[in-house]
């Protein structure tokens, strides 16, 4: 794998985290006047809490991005990216808020459509991230040649 890949990639998820970030502490809570700060309302350490959000964003979740199979996805790099993203957060309203105490797909927290105005966030990432990583990610194609 080449190392500007990488960079392009973690690039992408960087400003895809920042874009997501954007969304959650901003436009969701304008459009709908209910915040969505889940490490505020569980009273967790909001630094630290950010700061592992940036990294999985910028670091872990576009290596994971970069290594998934492309011949069981589509062409297109945004697509991909919103696939992902949205695998993301099934783990995230599935198995991560449950741990965290906010119930399967954020019970505590409003239910089903405080789950959606958090997809919207992650939609935005998946784009970002596929938008500027999708062009550097390996390209995995299986062909099979005639003998």
């Amino acid at each position: 794998m080449r190392q500007q890949a990488v960079i392009q990639a973690m690039g992408g998820g960087l400003l895809g985290t920042l874009l997501q970030t954007i969304m959650v502490y901003s436009v969701v809570p304008m459009l709908t006047g209910q915040s969505m700060d889940m490490a505020a309302m569980l009273e967790y350490p909001c630094a630290l809490s950010m700061l592992a959000h940036f990294l999985s964003g910028s670091v872990i979740f576009p290596l994971g991005y970069m290594f998934l199979p492309s011949q069981y996805f589509p062409d297109s790099p945004v697509l991909k990216g919103i696939l992902w993203a949205v695998l993301l957060w099934c783990v995230a309203e599935g198995i991560l808020a449950p741990m965290l105490g906010a119930g399967v797909f954020s019970a505590a927290f409003g239910g089903f459509p405080a789950a959606m105005r958090a997809l919207l966030g992650y939609l935005v990432y998946g784009a970002t991230l596929g938008g500027i990583a999708g062009v550097a990610a390996p390209q995995r194609k299986c062909t099979l040649r005639a003998v």
